[in-house]
């Protein structure tokens, strides 16, 4: 499963948001923008590592439903 970086929150919300499963937070992220994050994704099933430079959210068989 590819790594796609995301260069600021928004970026990371609409990626996760759109499927992939797995998005390098490739930016300096603040404490607020992390926990916020954190708090919506992991609740879901998400998990956040410590890569090589940058955090990195994985998601595994999330079906995220449609907004409506």
């Amino acid at each position: 499963m590819p790594t796609v970086k995301a260069t600021n929150f928004k970026d990371a919300e609409e990626l996760l948001h759109s499927g992939i499963h797995k998005v390098e937070l490739a930016y300096d992220i603040g404490s607020d923008d992390f926990f916020r994050l954190a708090s919506h994704w992991c609740t879901r099933g998400a998990k956040i590592s410590k890569g090589n430079e940058h955090f990195v959210v994985s998601i595994k068989n999330l079906a995220i439903p449609p907004n409506h």
